[in-house]
């Protein structure tokens, strides 16, 4: 099964559900995906952000797994107790990783 892992950069209000449209349509072909949410892409993780909870939700549904950088969580003062609970914390390392040994093909938007 091909792994695909795609990079969110942008606010789901400004265009960032493009990742988890792509994914949702991967996954219903049994493709394995990660969505990695860097910059302002983590404000989807944010608990009580509709839009962001609608995206989980479907991501959820689909089996998605849900990855956000530690750097732009923080920057943007999303804080462990307002992260969404689908969502799992993440390194610049694990995404190299990702890049270089765990995905057969990466797609940043």
């Amino acid at each position: 099964m091909p792994r695909y892992l795609l990079i969110e950069s942008k606010d789901p209000l400004d265009g960032g559900q493009y990742s988890f449209d792509l994914g949702t349509q991967l996954r219903e072909i049994k493709h394995d995906v990660t969505v990695y949410l860097v910059q302002d892409a983590v404000f989807a993780a944010r608990k009580g952000f509709a839009a962001g909870e609608r995206l989980l939700a479907e991501a959820r549904k689909h089996g998605l797994t849900l990855l956000a950088d530690e750097i732009s969580l923080r920057q943007r003062g999303v804080v462990k107790d307002r992260l969404s609970a689908e969502v799992k914390v993440s390194n610049m390392g694990e995404l190299v990783d990702l890049l270089m040994e765990r995905s057969d093909k990466a797609i940043w938007h």
